[in-house]
């Protein structure tokens, strides 16, 4: 049985775009030891230590930095949570996500208490509303949490696309505490 003309054809071009498509991220857990927690990446993050203010003074600051190109970037930023006299604990967290947003119009959520694998934990999570001033297209999620006297800021960044918004959610949510070193 012979083909019809331009059969073959067809799927030239199908078969090109689908040669075109990137693969699909392959999502690995990264350890900082500095930060005390584990999180997911799609990918192989940058990470540098830097000094830096924080609430209330200047600090060391462990930045770990996965930057997707045009899909946009996740980081965790990381530094010990100094009390600051008579400043509520659920005050810095909400002062440290607004800060990382001044440009934005941040909304971050009422604190929760939360136990993140058996520990104690304090988080607020914020949402940035789609906007062109935002890098990569316009979406941004924060989450900041209070865990084992560190602040550690997770942050997602990208296109508002229901993909950035699942690889969002999912790295958001992988952030696990790291068992202490055994004797």
């Amino acid at each position: 049985m012979a083909a019809r003309p331009g059969t073959s054809l067809a799927l030239v071009p199908l078969l090109a775009s689908l040669a075109c498509q990137d693969p699909a991220p392959t999502w690995q857990p990264f350890e900082s030891r500095t930060a005390g927690v584990a999180v997911e990446f799609p990918g192989a993050p940058t990470v540098t230590v830097e000094q830096q203010l924080t609430l209330p003074v200047v600090t060391e600051v462990e930045r770990v930095v996965l930057d997707r190109k045009s899909r946009g970037m996740l980081q965790v930023t990381s530094y010990v949570l100094l009390p600051a006299p008579g400043v509520p604990v659920e005050s810095l967290l909400r002062i440290d996500c607004e800060a990382a947003s001044l440009e934005s119009k941040f909304v971050p959520e009422p604190h929760r208490e939360l136990t993140i694998a058996g520990q104690e934990a304090i988080a607020v999570t914020g949402i940035a509303p789609p906007s062109a001033s935002l890098p990569s297209g316009g979406w941004q999620e924060d989450r900041c949490v209070v865990l084992g006297g560190r602040m550690i800021h997770l942050m997602a960044i990208g296109p508002n696309d229901a993909e950035t918004r699942r690889d969002g959610a999912r790295f958001l949510d992988s952030i696990r505490p790291l068992s202490p070193p055994a004797p």
